[in-house]
């Protein structure tokens, strides 16, 4: 459903624009916003329509400023992370004003396979905007097409998660006009065919460029606009496990460890790319895939992530986790898989809609809706 802009009052047809000549010129007393009346019931959440401004403005410029304060509407008996918020806002002399903001989701890399498939899903069940990103605008308004032909609404914009001004474009774009983000999936990724002739050194660069240091960097713009009882997202795989599996013990406990920052991550990625560079990573404890490792990177990355959502949002109810969505038909993983991308999406779609209740999974690896063991 496409977002509708909030309803203001036509030039000239402000109260204050029709108040008597002797009123016009005069500064109204100031009301408190603490302690003025409590504003009439909001619209029902998720229809995405805001209401009209409530209640006469004494205002004599006729102009509405606001003052930035959200409240959740799950606190009011809404449900689910696309219940919507309620912005207030306040002109100079603290009269309320109240609309509700549409909820919205993205999922990044999402004009086929899995990512396509998780927002046919989004758009069935999430009661918001649906955004469906590629890096191609065509790809992208194809696959919206596709899915506006059986009768779903899903909206587009452009992400390139290895383009840092791709990713702030959509930040600020996600600012302007939702006040922040309810829901985000971390889908997009690469990965090389396995009979691939690329040097494992350019293989291990391009791979961890986009699935690891992109995937940060969509999340270092994103995760602080997260708006409250949101929901993240970050596909990994089982690639992951198995590759953590092949690494060194001494790897092997940095990626397990409770405490690993994302700085220290970030080292030890980096250092996998150097040390394919210098055709020692073998013997420096590495597996030899780099997809396996980039995976690592994702599932560890969201560990930390979850971690500093509970030192510092702990009451915001934000449930952020990695998943395996399987092994799936698609063009990355072939055609002998034995999942459908629908199938594959489940798990994703189900992460991604916890009801406003759940206190998890959180900053747990999920695969088949089942927290595993890392």
């Amino acid at each position: 459903m496409e977002n509708q802009q909030p309803k203001t009052a036509a030039p000239g047809t402000h109260p204050a624009a029709s108040s008597p000549p002797a009123t016009r010129g005069k500064v109204p007393t100031a009301t408190n916003p603490l302690t003025s009346p409590p504003a009439p019931a909001l619209p029902a959440a998720g229809g995405g329509a805001p209401a009209a401004i409530l209640g006469p403005c004494a205002c004599p410029w006729g102009a509405w400023s606001v003052a930035g304060r959200q409240v959740n509407l799950l606190q009011r008996g809404a449900r689910g992370p696309g219940a919507g918020t309620q912005s207030q806002s306040y002109c100079h002399f603290g009269v309320r004003s109240e609309r509700t903001m549409s909820s919205v989701a993205v999922v990044t890399g999402s004009n086929k396979g899995i990512g396509f498939e998780i927002v046919r899903a989004m758009c069935k069940r999430f009661p918001g905007d649906v955004y469906l990103t590629a890096r191609d605008p065509g790809r992208g308004q194809e696959a919206v097409a596709k899915l506006q032909e059986e009768g779903l609404h899903p909206l587009f914009h452009q992400l390139d998660i290895d383009d840092p001004q791709s990713i702030r474009a959509l930040r600020d774009f996600l600012k302007q006009k939702y006040g922040g983000l309810n829901v985000l999936v971390n889908n997009a990724a690469i990965a090389f065919k396995v009979n691939d002739q690329t040097p494992f050194a350019v293989q291990a660069e391009v791979t961890l460029k986009t699935n690891f240091f992109g995937t940060r960097n969509v999340c270092t713009e994103l995760l602080p606009i997260m708006k409250p009882y949101g929901r993240v997202v970050n596909v990994s795989s089982m690639a992951s496990s198995s590759a953590l599996g092949r690494c060194s013990q001494e790897l092997q406990k940095k990626f397990r460890s409770d405490t690993i920052t994302e700085e220290e991550l970030v080292e030890l990625m980096t250092k996998f790319v150097e040390d394919t560079k210098k055709n020692v990573h073998e013997k420096e404890g590495w597996p030899n895939t780099a997809y396996g490792v980039s995976k690592i990177g994702v599932t560890v990355l969201s560990r930390i992530q979850a971690r500093m959502f509970n030192e510092k949002r702990k009451g915001d109810h934000i449930l952020l986790n990695a998943c395996c969505p399987g092994w799936v038909r698609t063009d990355m993983a072939g055609p002998k898989a034995p999942k459908s991308p629908e199938e594959g999406a489940e798990t994703p779609v189900y992460l991604a809609l916890l009801p406003s209740d759940a206190d998890g999974p959180h900053g747990q690896f999920v695969s088949e809706k089942t927290v595993q063991t890392w």
